[in-house]
């Protein structure tokens, strides 16, 4: 199986793929679960065949997938597969913390999304009524004005933007710090747990 031409060919698909599987194993590696190369390993061969299995990905990166599990198996560990990823993402995406605020905060909503959440833009009484159900099923709930109101013309965060989540949050500050924004949790409130993306005043002066 020949090595797919990554520099031939950047895709935002395939850069999507990279950055999901290094948050996930970023993640994974936070929370103490895979400490050495050899877990990491592993994490990775795993993560690779549900993401095939379930075909989170579109058809465009399959190639990709199997490609990295062929190496996987061929080699074992020897085979690097976090060094191929970082690779992969580097060469096939433009620097995350260039993009604007509303771009990084719909990456880090779609990275949610391929690790299995649910994703739902409510309105002004959904929010204001909703109770949290089933804390098993990871979600997160955005208000659709608030998504108008918090981001100006340029795609910048002009107030704080708050989401409610259900499930199991504990790699979300994570997530959000790997996409350059800054969130803090807040109090729950009506069963839900919930966070606040903040404007970054720094970055904002920047851009300026």
């Amino acid at each position: 199986m020949t090595t797919p031409a990554y520099q031939k060919r950047p895709t935002a698909e395939l850069a999507h793929l990279a950055w999901c599987l290094l948050v996930a194993l970023c993640i994974e590696v936070n929370d103490g679960r895979s400490a050495s190369g050899l877990q990491q390993h592993v994490f990775i061969m795993r993560w690779l065949a549900n993401a095939q299995k379930r075909k989170l990905f579109p058809r465009t990166v399959a190639a990709d997938i199997l490609w990295l599990q062929a190496q996987g198996k061929l080699y074992g560990f020897r085979a690097n597969l976090r060094g191929k990823v970082e690779y992969i993402y580097r060469s096939s995406a433009g620097a995350l913390t260039s993009q604007s605020d509303l771009f990084r905060f719909t990456y880090a909503v779609e990275t949610l999304k391929n690790m299995g959440w649910d994703d739902n833009l409510v309105s002004d009484v959904e929010w204001k009524t909703a109770q949290a159900g089933s804390m098993l099923v990871s979600a997160v709930f955005t208000r659709k004005t608030a998504l108008k109101t918090c981001f100006d013309d340029r795609q910048m965060l002009i107030q704080p933007l708050i989401l409610r989540m259900t499930g199991d949050v504990s790699g979300v500050s994570a997530l959000f710090a790997q996409c350059a924004l800054t969130v803090k949790q807040c109090d729950d409130e009506q069963g839900f747990s919930v966070f606040s993306v903040n404007v970054d005043n720094d970055r904002a002066k920047r851009r300026a």
